[in-house]
């Protein structure tokens, strides 16, 4: 999960990506995807 207490965000942070930046290239990542 995606909560306070998980390893996940931690990692993220760690690594110098925010939440936030997370989910925006999630999403792009997926609007530029090939159509299956």
């Amino acid at each position: 999960g995606l909560t306070s207490y998980s390893r996940y965000p931690r990692m993220m942070a760690a690594a110098g990506v925010t939440l936030p930046d997370l989910i925006d290239r999630l999403v792009a990542h997926t609007l530029n995807g090939k159509k299956r």
